[in-house]
């Protein structure tokens, strides 16, 4: 007789990162905070700009999920004293405003990502698995190494 083994799948996870939420509205930041502690990450949940300031400069997190517009402080002007305090973290901007020129000012002030609320769940954790995987900036392109290839042309 042979007995059938019951076999349990086991889900490994490689990618946990330390992450800090700074979201004023509380049901959006437990939401958020779910979402990323259910992939494995370890994260600080904060209600206010100020207190992500402070956890940003204590903790140096490997992502940060920042609202635009907090109760306290602006997300767009936080950027470049947290991205100063903490220059390895790679920022991502969970916002209700989907204005074309808000999202363009976020990544060149130094956002790696934008989300728009209201969100899908798999949203959010596509934005942090992407900025747990890509490089922090892209390498520079030397001029001496820049070779550019165009068609020989017919004489």
């Amino acid at each position: 007789m042979v007995l059938a083994e019951k076999r349990q799948s086991v889900k490994i996870r490689f990618n946990m990162a330390n992450i800090v939420i700074i979201e004023d509205h509380q049901p959006v930041l437990k939401l958020l905070s779910s979402l990323c502690q259910a992939e494995g990450h370890d994260v600080m949940a904060l209600d206010n700009g100020r207190a992500g300031m402070a956890a940003i400069r204590e903790m140096t997190p490997d992502v940060a999920l920042m609202d635009r517009r907090l109760g306290d402080l602006d997300g767009l002007e936080m950027i470049r004293e947290a991205r100063e305090a903490s220059p390895n973290t790679r920022f991502v901007m969970v916002s209700a405003c989907s204005d074309t020129r808000d999202i363009v000012t976020a990544v060149r002030r130094g956002f790696c990502d934008y989300v728009t609320k209201p969100f899908e769940p798999s949203e959010i954790k596509d934005a942090v698995n992407r900025a747990l995987t890509e490089p922090a900036e892209p390498a520079p392109i030397s001029r001496q190494k820049l070779v550019i290839l165009c068609p020989k042309q017919a004489a």
